[in-house]
């Protein structure tokens, strides 16, 4: 790869970590305000996003042996979008303390542990992992097909708050980038594609950011 265009992508992985820790933050101090559990799976799933995010930019300017830091990159990503995703699943919680309620933090808890071994099983057994090129195109297709999940929970709401149309555009920044890196993973002579997907990352994470920041002014 170009140099300049390593470079670049270095910098655009840590400045997309900063942006996805930032609204990781800033979820947590909406979940310690309205207390509502669901919320909790923002800060967990954008905390991961931004270690994604800087494992990827660390691995654009450091080898490590058998894509390492690319493989953490993946794997994190998705575990990322799958807490955010279960957040949504489980956003229309029922009363406190009835069995519901009970049984809707166990289903969260297990499916979270669950989540959370099956990624340390496959960062511990690297000979058991496919090839990182053929990883790479299922990782993506199981990232979109979360953020798809996502973006529809979004217009859901939408019916009763029109704000979120910029939440979904966010949202729908980063499932093009999955797209885009679809393309990168079976064919990867598309090195200006990578690029322009990194930059739509951005661009949907600092989206994010935007809305959160108003949110929090009550613009």
């Amino acid at each position: 790869m170009i140099p300049v265009i390593g470079d670049l992508l270095f910098f655009l992985g840590f400045v997309s970590a900063g942006l996805s820790w930032c609204i990781a933050y800033l979820m947590l101090v909406s979940y310690r305000t309205l207390y509502r559990k669901y919320l909790l799976g923002f800060p967990f799933g954008f905390s991961f996003l931004g270690l994604s995010f800087a494992s990827f930019g660390i691995s654009q300017l450091m080898v490590f042996p058998e894509n390492l830091a690319s493989w953490i990159a993946l794997l994190l990503g998705t575990y990322g979008y799958l807490s955010i995703s279960l957040s949504y699943a489980l956003k229309k919680e029922p009363g406190a303390g009835s069995t519901e309620s009970r049984m809707s933090d166990w289903v969260f808890f297990t499916l979270t542990v669950l989540a959370t071994i099956v990624v340390l099983a496959l960062l511990f057994s690297t000979p058991i992992l496919p090839s990182y090129q053929l990883a790479d195109s299922g990782f993506r297709v199981v990232d979109f097909g979360l953020l798809a999940y996502i973006i529809y929970s979004l217009n859901q709401a939408l019916r009763d708050r029109t704000e979120l149309s910029s939440v979904v555009l966010g949202f729908t920044f980063l499932a093009i980038q999955q797209c885009i890196e679809l393309l990168w993973a079976l064919d990867r002579t598309f090195v200006f594609a990578f690029l322009f997907a990194q930059l739509v990352a951005f661009a949907g994470l600092l989206i994010l950011v935007i809305v959160l920041v108003k949110g929090f002014r009550g613009e």
